[in-house]
């Protein structure tokens, strides 16, 4: 790991105006050498939550406090159960392949490797969700943990809701945000295709009082109103629109905020 980098950035870790914590674990750019040195020429990682710190920044001023992931789920997911260490992106901590099915390594990944990356990239992110979800529930009897994401399938939706269908999070909680979205111009669904993974149902169990949904948000919805291509990497913004998507991200957010006060 190069010196001084930090593998996990927080924003508002001491501010605790509002009980929820705000995770964004799959849109980190950083690869290390030693990872890019292993990699086949010309490999493209695409499918990544591109842009979401940039695009949900306005979260930091409305007082959420924000974890978010800057190491590239091609290096370590952290979005994944430890028991799974190599293989296919959709279960494994450490992917063998590219999700568009490319293998990635001209030279075999160890075990060890694989314990040095938990060690340095996989665990940092969640001792820091674990440390914010415990700050909270010293002030609160009932917490949120909102993962943050976003896709490039061409599907009807522009966000969808995943809450384990109905086991990770309150109705109420699922109701007040499809209301809200719908309100400020996106398309909510619930559950289908996506869900919620290893994090949302993860700290769902382990703090019973802490409600999860996964929030994903369609490339179309912020990035550019198009069909994206399969296997694109670092997508050309269009900017207004982007800011216009922002604006109206935000009064999501802050509608959110003083529906728990």
């Amino acid at each position: 790991m190069e010196r001084h980098f930090c593998p996990v950035t927080i924003k508002n870790d001491r501010n605790h105006e509002i009980p929820v914590i705000i995770s964004i674990p799959h849109s980190g750019l950083y690869v290390p050498d030693e990872v890019k040195n292993k990699l086949n020429e010309g490999i493209k990682l695409p499918n990544m939550d591109w842009y979401l710190p940039a695009f949900y920044a306005f979260l930091e001023e409305l007082g959420y406090t924000v974890v978010i992931n800057r190491v590239s789920r091609y290096v370590i997911d952290v979005n994944r159960g430890e028991n799974e260490r190599c293989g296919s992106y959709q279960t494994n901590l450490v992917y063998t392949t590219t999700t568009q099915g490319e293998e990635m390594y001209r030279i075999p990944l160890t075990a060890k490797e694989t314990e040095e990356r938990i060690k340095n990239y996989y665990a940092p992110y969640h001792n820091a969700l674990i440390g914010a979800i415990r700050e909270k529930l010293k002030r609160y009897t009932r917490i949120y943990l909102l993962d943050l994401h976003s896709f490039g399938l061409d599907c009807e939706a522009d966000i969808i809701l995943g809450n384990d269908f109905g086991k990770t999070c309150s109705n109420g909680i699922i109701s007040f945000l499809k209301d809200k979205f719908g309100e400020n111009g996106f398309l909510p669904v619930e559950n289908i295709p996506f869900s919620g993974a290893y994090i949302t149902k993860n700290y769902c169990r382990q703090f019973p009082c802490c409600e999860t949904v996964q929030i994903e948000l369609s490339y179309r919805a912020y990035i550019q109103n198009r069909v994206f291509e399969s296997g694109e990497e670092n997508p050309v913004i269009e900017q207004e629109y982007f800011k216009n998507q922002q604006k109206k991200m935000a009064a999501v957010y802050s509608s959110f905020r003083e529906y728990l006060r």
